[in-house]
């Protein structure tokens, strides 16, 4: 697929055939920036969207939280978030992030939507 401005995607087709056969899996409900972490030497997930009545909206999770890592672990690439939400296998997912001055992290455990699919999505 080519989309605007002339940059070209590829999705591998065992992922469309999980994605017809399972539909959307969780969500958080988030779009995120990964950012350098200067003063933590890592990788952080800028929150730059909160979808309205999502997992991430009920935690309180607000736009400008810099995501750090989630159940214990620390981001270090930005599909880390990603295989947290999709390793979530008990529906909670634990996530830390800096809020502010970024100077204190904080924890939220988030309760993830179950499986959505087509007629859902």
């Amino acid at each position: 697929m080519i989309v605007y401005g002339g940059i070209a995607l590829a999705v591998p087709s065992t992922t469309i055939q999980e994605f017809v056969r399972n539909g959307v899996g969780p969500r958080l409900g988030i779009t995120v920036r990964p950012v350098r972490l200067q003063r933590r030497n890592g990788l952080g997930l800028l929150i730059l969207s909160v979808e309205q009545e999502s997992p991430a909206e009920r935690a309180s999770l607000l736009i400008g939280d810099l995501l750090i890592g989630a159940e214990k672990t620390r981001f270090t690439t930005a599909t880390d978030l990603v295989d947290a939400i999709a390793e979530a296998g008990s529906g909670r997912l634990t996530l830390r992030f800096l809020r502010g001055d970024h100077a204190h992290e904080r924890e939220v455990v988030i309760s993830l939507a179950g499986r959505f699919t087509r007629e859902a999505a």
